[in-house]
């Protein structure tokens, strides 16, 4: 399962598996993952690598973790159509501890920000698909 020799830490190959589980629906939105225990045994690592893959797990937005509970992988709703100024500039970054907190980001989950020349606005790059204007027909 896990490779000891190879360049990847071990607790990134914990990490890319249990990411994995996530994509191929095994665990799906919500799902509790097994304890850190339970996946120390199952993955023959200790639970540090455990703990180091949970960290790198939330640090990606992949999953949450609240005091007193076990992990979760992240739920995620559907995506809200944002249409964007033709004349727009578009980059993203990661958000402040502040901006985590009034937009209610997950650590991991970085933010799209779009400037014109009139405005700014900042949206979780979880929540929104951006939608470029319609082209105009010529004639």
């Amino acid at each position: 399962m896990l490779d000891r020799r190879s360049v990847h830490a071990l607790y990134r190959q914990v990490a890319d598996a249990l990411h994995e589980r996530v994509r191929s629906g095994d665990l799906p939105p919500g799902s509790v993952l097994p304890s850190e225990a339970a996946l120390a045994e199952q993955y023959e690592v200790s639970r540090d690598v455990v703990r180091d893959a949970m960290t790198a797990l939330r640090s990606e937005g992949v999953i949450v973790t609240e005091r007193g509970r076990r992990s979760r992988v992240r739920r995620t709703g559907p995506l809200e159509e944002l249409p964007v100024p033709a004349a727009a500039r578009i980059t993203a970054r990661m958000p402040t501890a502040e901006e985590r907190h009034d937009l209610h980001i997950v650590p991991g989950v970085p933010l799209i920000v779009i400037r014109t020349d009139e405005f700014e606005t900042c949206h979780p790059a979880d929540r929104v698909m951006l939608v470029s204007p319609p082209e105009r027909g010529g004639a």
